[in-house]
């Protein structure tokens, strides 16, 4: 089943599209035939038959359609439907329009322009415009009036079949008076308040042209509610701003470390250069249309626009793209590698093999699934009336910007900036840190926010947004079952289909043909890429050689941090979990290692006798070394205490091992003593081991054990030798490792032994615990939280009480224990 599943996969989200695709074609422009270059020659002889100088002009072509008759019907999808084949109404719901402007002169002075219908071809408005400055004739209205009724009479004009003259309005220039006649066109369609027009223009006593308008019948002026769109730019800018610097933070410290490379990251860079420059060239003259910068022609206006958005949006995202490559893959090798595979494959210049063909195949299938999660979630607010159906940016990309290629050019761009940034990055280091779940709700909500792919045609912005996660859950998933390559391909195809094809379903003609040709025939080569490059049944098995060096570092890193958690297993298995019951005393304890593995060891062994073994040592240095020569240690002493747990017996056996076994230069001061609590006494024996502690409730005054010994691994020494003491009701005991004493603050000063005896005067009466918190405490507030440079182990034994009425109490304890 896993084998078929892009296929069935990508059958059912066909056919999910289709059935969801009558919600969102009501916006889209009707049967709309013609391509911008069909409307742009058109528009080119109308020009020239207004006395427009095309051959010295420069030309934009823009889509246009009514704002006010738009406005009133985009709640009303049927009455929409209608509407287009009404011979009032359908002609001002799209027609292309060609601005002409003069060169080496402000923009704001253009030539003129042509509208020209998308479905018939027919010239809606063609207009010429004079300088202000240009001289002409301060006609009446009474003058003008005939000749404005003798052109309205003479043709049949498309969205005005039967025009009355309403009003006559002048403009007095400088040095003409221009004048604007207004017919009114009757329209049984419901338009609510919306009046439409045919307006005649003269300037001066020369005709100028006509076009369609419409007004609200009370005069006021139409309201544009682009506050959202606003809003969401900056929310836009803001997450590309906190990305990057996110990223490069992360980049710097990654790229130190020896961890990042920068060669697939700035082939990946430029490939998204080349994409955003195509791009900006491609849609920067229809997209500079009523954009301000400064006076300068409106050809200026196109580069300058172009470096705009090559400076402040697409070279940051290019720079995203690099950093989040670096930083993405860093993260995705640790435990993703084979998600990279394919990709990989492709960025060695090794793409024809079976293992990259699987994946193209897989992303192409998927790719219908993806985009009918997208109407599907996109359908919610449509249903539920919180949105209406919009023109969506594909149209507009296609109509409006650039045409088809403006689509494949954006959605390139977009496959791998957010197939790369927002989930390879994302779901990488939330995977690394143990929060996939949290990875994948931040990949949806950066991408949604943030991004325009596989996003439906739904209006206003904010239901746009609210319910365009659908097709990036869908992308989501779509990486994590398979692979990179496959969620790039299934982003593209994902981007192209849900920007398209509303339009696709209602286009007819030649530009129905110049969409599927333009758009299809990139897919289609690469399904037969696919198929064949799966033909050769090669698979890309990369060896250890065959990985980039910051790769094998990362796999190094990777393996050695695998053998440390397991030492660290090892370790924290070998320190005791729980503090050993003493008549009469309380134990408590504290480990702290100064790297993974630490040198330090402690540990309590009950014996057979009633005493218990107290075992306390310190390795030279720290780290796995020392670690070993520990778990060594503790394992002899084992065995040796169940034969003979006599201290002095104990360290002779200890020494010999760590002479024979230990490398060389590797110590290991040792404690070890057996507490009777039937005497509170302690016999123990000491090497080289810092001298315990004994606070003496009596007098309150500390003493050390002083046992003077060589560490475990010297060969000339002296014999070891056996101490005793005892023990009264409110002794404490304290042993601690070096690590403690030499804790240093910022000037590097030690904590030293003066404070250490301090401390333990002044809180010597509290019990073993409070003892413990007091003395760590106060080593923390003395270091400011410096992470430790040494091991720090320190266990505290008190004795509460006297050893035979303790061991009463015990024993009458234990027989109410065997009663219940």
């Amino acid at each position: 089943m896993k084998r078929y599943f892009p296929l069935v996969a990508g059958i059912i989200g066909i056919v999910a599209m289709f059935a969801l695709l009558p919600l969102f074609e009501t916006a889209q422009p009707r049967g709309v035939r013609l391509t911008r270059a069909q409307a742009a020659a058109i528009a080119d002889r109308a020009a020239s038959q207004r006395g427009i100088p095309v051959a010295r002009a420069w030309s934009n072509i823009v889509w246009t359609s009514s704002s006010f008759v738009e406005k009133e019907l985009e709640r009303d999808p049927k009455q929409r439907r209608r509407a287009a084949d009404d011979p009032v109404i359908g002609p001002r719901l799209g027609a292309y329009k060609i601005n002409y402007y003069r060169r080496g002169v402000e923009k704001w002075n253009p030539y003129g322009y042509v509208a020209v219908s998308g479905r018939t071809g027919e010239v809606l408005s063609a207009r010429l415009r004079q300088n202000v400055e240009d001289r002409g004739a301060a006609l009446t209205e009474a003058t003008l009036r005939p000749r404005a009724d003798a052109f309205v009479q003479s043709r049949t004009f498309p969205g005005a079949p039967s025009p009355h003259f309403e009003q006559a309005r002048p403009t007095v220039q400088r040095n003409r008076t221009d004048w604007v006649f207004r017919y009114r066109v009757p329209s049984a369609f419901p338009i609510g308040n919306v009046v439409p027009y045919l307006n005649v223009f003269f300037e001066g006593d020369r005709f100028s042209g006509w076009e369609l308008a419409e007004e609200y019948a009370d005069g006021h002026a139409f309201k544009q509610d682009n506050v959202g769109d606003v809003g969401m730019t900056f929310v836009k800018f803001i997450v590309m701003l906190v990305g990057l610097l996110v990223l490069l933070v992360m980049f710097l410290k990654k790229y130190h470390a020896g961890e990042v490379g920068v060669g697939t990251g700035t082939f990946l860079f430029a490939v998204t250069i080349v994409l955003a420059v195509a791009f900006c060239i491609t849609i920067a003259p229809s997209a500079s249309q009523g954009s301000q910068f400064g006076s300068i022609d409106a050809q200026q206006t196109s580069w300058a626009l172009i470096g705009f958005m090559m400076l402040f949006i697409h070279l940051p995202l290019a720079v995203l793209v690099f950093l989040g490559w670096s930083v993405g893959e860093s993260y995705a090798r640790e435990r993703w590698g084979e998600r990279l595979a394919s990709f990989d494959a492709l960025l060695r210049r090794d793409p024809f093999n079976a293992t990259v063909g699987r994946s193209i195949l897989h992303g192409l299938l998927l790719a219908p699934a993806a985009a009918a999660a997208a109407l599907l979630v996109g359908a919610i607010p449509l249903l539920l009336g919180m949105a209406h159906a919009g023109l969506g940016d594909g149209s507009q990309m296609i109509l409006y910007l650039g045409g088809p290629v403006a689509v494949l050019l954006a959605s390139a761009f977009d496959s791998i900036l957010y197939s790369i940034v927002g989930i390879l990055f994302v779901l990488a280091f939330s995977s690394r840190r143990r929060a996939l779940p949290v990875g994948i709700l931040t990949a949806i909500v950066v991408i949604t926010v943030s991004g325009s792919l596989a996003e439906v045609p739904v209006a206003p912005i904010g239901p746009r947004v609210l319910f365009g996660w659908g097709g990036i859950a869908a992308i989501v998933a779509i990486f994590l079952l398979s692979d990179l390559l496959t969620t790039v391909v299934a982003l593209f195809e994902a981007t192209i289909i849900a920007g398209a094809l509303p339009l696709l379903a209602v286009a007819r003609g030649d530009l129905f043909s110049q969409m599927m040709v333009v758009l299809a025939v990139p897919l289609l080569l690469m399904a037969a890429y696919a198929m064949t490059a799966m033909m050769t049944k090669r698979e890309v098995v990369y060896s250890y050689e065959d990985l980039a060096p910051h790769v094998k570092r990362i796999v190094e890193r990777e393996r050695v941090k695998a053998e440390i958690d397991a030492a660290n297993r090892i370790q924290a298995a070998l320190l005791p979990f729980d503090a050993p019951l003493v008549a009469g005393a309380t134990v408590a304890s504290h480990y702290r290692a100064a790297t993974e593995i630490g040198g330090d060891y402690f540990d309590f062994l009950p014996q057979a006798t009633g005493e218990v073994g107290i075992a306390f040592g310190d390795v030279s240095g720290h780290g796995l070394t020392s670690g070993i020569v520990m778990a060594m240690a503790k394992a002899a002493l084992l065995v040796q205490v169940d034969h003979d747990p006599s201290p002095r017996v104990v360290m002779n056996v200890l020494n010999d091992i760590v002479i024979k076994t230990a490398p060389k230069r590797i110590m290991m001061t040792f404690f070890f003593g057996l507490l009777d609590p039937t005497t509170q006494q302690l016999r123990f024996s000491s090497a080289g081991h810092l001298d315990p502690y004994v606070y003496r409730a009596d007098g309150r005054k500390l003493e050390s054990l002083s046992s003077w010994g060589f560490p475990l691994g010297v060969r000339r020494r002296d014999p070891f030798r056996e101490h005793v003491v005892e023990f009264l009701p409110g002794d404490r005991l304290v042993l601690y490792s070096d690590g403690l004493i030499e804790a240093v603050d910022d000037d590097g000063e030690p904590f030293g032994f003066d404070r250490f005896e301090q401390v333990l005067r002044d809180s010597g009466h509290l019990a073993a615990d409070d003892i413990k918190k007091t003395l760590l405490n106060t080593i923390r507030k003395f270091t400011r939280n410096r992470p430790p440079e040494d091991d720090q182990t320190l266990v505290v034994v008190s004795f509460e009480e006297p050893a035979s009425g303790a061991l009463a109490r015990f024993a009458v304890e234990e027989r109410i224990e065997q009663v219940h």
